[in-house]
């Protein structure tokens, strides 16, 4: 059996995880237009991390006592990775050419809550939205793409980082008793 290379299995289960974060992103972005997205969406947040467990544990299962702890990890950096550049793509197609206003509007919804919830969170980003309307500091599709790249690479390093260390105990289990 020849062991596959964490960074090649990674980008395929990537490809897998792109399109599963695009519909999750598409359906919270549509849920303003029909609300049963959003429940759709909230579902496909919460079982992100299931959806990471299967991809691993599958390699884990694969590699046998040959799995080592980073070797697992980098796999679920890969995904993360991998899935966020489809995504990624995805949603700059969507927010420069489908839908150019979308972010503007998105600043615009958050600045029309100014003075509904005082003393708040909300309030605060009201605030922030309008004089992000008034400087006319917009960021580009790009410019919130990269972030939340950074956002889920970093959180999802995290998540597989923790799930590798629950593989390699589960392993160290079998093989040492």
């Amino acid at each position: 059996m020849t062991i596959q290379s964490p960074y090649r299995r990674g980008a395929d289960d990537g490809l897998w995880f792109g399109l599963y974060l695009s519909v999750m992103f598409f359906s919270s972005i549509l849920s303003g237009r029909v609300a049963m997205l959003s429940l759709l969406s909230l579902v496909l947040v919460v079982c992100v991390p299931v959806v990471i467990y299967f991809f691993m544990r599958a390699y884990d299962r694969r590699l046998g006592p040959a799995g080592t702890f980073p070797m697992l990890w980098m796999q679920g950096v890969v995904i993360f990775f991998c899935g966020m550049l489809i995504a990624g793509c995805a949603l700059v197609v969507y927010m420069k050419w489908i839908e150019p206003d979308f972010v503007i509007g998105q600043i615009r919804q958050v600045a029309a809550l100014k003075g509904t919830l005082p003393d708040s969170g909300v309030e605060t980003a009201a605030e922030v939205a309008s004089n992000m309307l008034e400087a006319n500091i917009i960021p580009t599709p790009i410019d919130i793409v990269v972030e939340l790249m950074m956002l889920a690479i970093f959180t999802g390093s995290l998540l597989s980082m923790l799930l590798s260390g629950i593989f390699a105990v589960r392993r160290r289990r079998r093989i040492y008793g």
